[in-house]
């Protein structure tokens, strides 16, 4: 019975991380750096609101799985993905310990967690000095768009996960 509950959930996440890949097309992406850059996070705003679904140990199993997944298939196995799913899990479980969320503290929560997750991510690339790029040209050119893009996504994404109606069995 949880396992199922466990797929189901996964399952979700999956097609949100599908959808993200189709939306990317159509969004710009530049990888000169030198206009704006617009990332979809659906699949990461889905499992912020799953998480907390999900009980005990099998939430940091959900978000390694997921994790991963986005590791190997977006990031080209960076493995810095699968800890920053087990940290929000973490938080969303221990420090927000709300059992649901409004739509305003769910935008506001998957804004937070996706401008956390870009500068966690533009930390690790200047310290290993993989890029260069000024970190005022990424705010304004990458996060910018990037959280406007998402807030207005995310409203989708609250819907959806409202309309499905996803409880533990």
């Amino acid at each position: 019975m949880r396992d199922s509950y466990l797929f189901k959930c996964f399952f979700i996440v999956f097609l949100c991380f599908l959808i993200d890949s189709t939306l990317s097309f159509f969004l710009p992406y530049n990888y000169t750096k030198t206009t704006i850059t617009i990332v979809p996070c659906l699949g990461l705003m889905m499992f912020t609101l799953l998480v907390k679904t999900i009980e005990g140990a099998e939430r940091y199993f959900f978000a390694a799985i997921c994790g991963v997944y986005y590791s190997i298939v977006y990031a080209n196995s960076l493995a810095i993905y699968i800890l920053i799913y087990c940290l929000i899990a973490f938080i969303r479980s221990y420090i927000v310990k709300l059992d649901s969320l409004s739509l305003p503290e769910a935008m506001v929560f998957c804004v937070l967690t996706i401008f956390a997750q870009e500068i966690v991510l533009y930390w690790l690339m200047w310290i290993t000095n993989i890029t260069r790029y000024p970190i005022a040209s990424f705010l304004t050119m990458r996060i910018l768009p990037t959280l406007l893009v998402n807030v207005v996504l995310s409203m989708v994404v609250y819907w959806i996960y409202n309309k499905v109606k996803i409880e533990v069995e």
